[in-house]
């Protein structure tokens, strides 16, 4: 299970700064994990697999957590911090195929894929209007198995995820950046603790990396400036490059027809001005359109 792989690669980093710390692991069901019955985007809500690890905290059932930072809203819980951003493991999407295949392409006419993301969905059918795509939830091995026992021709997942778990030999293909964009702060984890737990914060910021948090922050940053959510069509991945960085981010619809892409650069200590600006960009040129009609057909149901 991957939340409990990523936890315990953060208490073992933990353990190397502390040898004699006691960790122990608090395994918490998140709503994200019980209800699978549909895509993702369908649901209206807000740390779908975050707010009850939170909680958790918050309450005194555990002292520190470990998240995928893609998964946790813009929006800092009252109480919480980030207390440090790892390093970032890869950022691509990856596609795992039944078939030999390099591309999305590749795939049979009126293949199935599996992918409950948005952003995944529309990106894949600006590719390929023919394939299918349905539901896939449930953890990555559940997911990846769907391929192998012939259940589906396809999937689309995080590389990150597979890293983690010792799967990457599943790949078929890496997807390229250039071409698939991946979510705001896609590869990061976020270890968060109570913002007036001041020892653990002292602790835990030495498995801070700065790069990573800048980059991360300012694709968490467009996001929030777009207001909606992060089941919404939106990709954004941001480079440094010296005190240089780029935001390459884009809006597209859920047919994958209407596409907004922009692609900025600038001074990065500038980054949230910068992000400010590429979602006003994107709002403002067809993007408010596909935000507005998505919300008008998740009401309708």
């Amino acid at each position: 299970m991957l939340a409990l792989a990523q936890s315990h690669q953060v208490r073992d980093r933990l353990l190397a700064l502390e040898s004699d710390l006691e960790v122990s692991i608090v395994q918490v069901t998140t709503l994200g994990d019980r209800d699978k019955s549909d895509f993702l985007y369908k649901s209206e809500s807000v740390g779908f697999f975050s707010s009850e690890v939170e909680k958790a905290l918050l309450e005194d059932r555990a002292d520190l957590a470990v998240h995928s930072l893609k998964d946790l809203p813009t929006a800092i819980t009252d109480g919480l911090c980030i207390g440090a951003i790892p390093q970032r493991n890869r950022v691509a999407d990856a596609l795992i195929a039944g078939q030999s295949v390099q591309s999305i392409e590749d795939l049979k006419a009126g293949a199935t894929i599996g992918t409950s993301s948005l952003r995944r969905i529309a990106q894949i059918r600006r590719k390929r209007t023919d394939l299918q795509c349905v539901p896939l939830r449930g953890n990555v091995e559940t997911r990846v198995n769907k391929v192998l026992s012939g259940k589906l021709d396809a999937i689309v997942i995080a590389s990150a995820g597979l890293d983690r778990l010792g799967m990457s030999d599943k790949i078929s293909v890496e997807l390229p950046l250039s071409e698939f964009v991946p979510a705001p702060a896609q590869g990061a984890l976020a270890i968060q603790t109570r913002s007036g737990d001041s020892a653990l914060r002292n602790l835990v910021v030495q498995l801070d990396h700065p790069e990573t948090r800048l980059t991360v922050e300012t694709e968490r940053l467009v996001l929030a400036h777009t207001q909606g959510g992060c089941s919404i069509p939106l990709g954004v991945h941001a480079t440094l490059d010296g005190n240089e960085l780029t935001i390459h981010a884009l809006l597209i619809d859920i047919e994958g027809k209407v596409c907004i892409e922009r692609t900025s650069t600038g001074p990065a200590a500038e980054a949230p001005t910068l992000a400010r600006d590429i979602a006003t960009e994107l709002l403002d040129h067809g993007g408010q359109a596909i935000l507005d009609q998505i919300r008008l057909e998740r009401d309708a149901k």
